[in-house]
């Protein structure tokens, strides 16, 4: 008595068959759930690994190029084809276009008035539908450079 499913006393106790494949099933679906979030966020931190690239190239023509228009400019031009963002329109209807949809506000760019330092900072947020958990994640994206540029 005492013993589950025929166990011998020699054996001890055991867990039943049900309950095992059950810890199997939920493990199996801990590891996929996993493999989805990581297949759905991973893109997204590929194309913040371009901005970051994008920022390095512009804080590298900062030295020759004093107008921070001409930089934004720059950068937008390089993270223009990477993504999409939702924009409304002139009727307040959605729409998914390509690139990052990086404003002025988005791109900081700070000059020294006493020494050559530069500082270009671009930040920006990015959504991850988990559309098999009905969920949004939201990312918080920073990419910063600073330093005296190259001339």
């Amino acid at each position: 008595m005492g013993y589950l499913h025929g166990a011998s006393r020699a054996r001890g106790w055991t867990l039943p068959k049900v309950v095992k494949n059950l810890g199997v099933v939920l493990v199996l679906a801990a590891i996929a759930s996993a493999v989805y979030v990581v297949a759905k966020v991973v893109p997204f931190y590929v194309d913040h690994m371009d901005v970051k690239e994008a920022v390095e190239a512009t804080f590298n023509l900062a030295g020759r190029n004093i107008n921070d228009g001409i930089l934004r400019g720059e950068i937008r031009s390089r993270t223009g084809r990477m993504g999409s963002h939702v924009e409304t329109d002139s009727w307040g209807v959605d729409h998914v276009v390509p690139g990052l949809g990086l404003t002025d506000d988005m791109i900081v760019i700070e000059r020294s008035r006493i020494t050559d330092n530069v500082s270009i900072e671009v930040s920006y947020q990015r959504e991850v539908e988990l559309s098999l958990f009905n969920y949004v994640h939201v990312l918080q994206l920073r990419a910063f450079k600073e330093g005296i540029p190259p001339p």
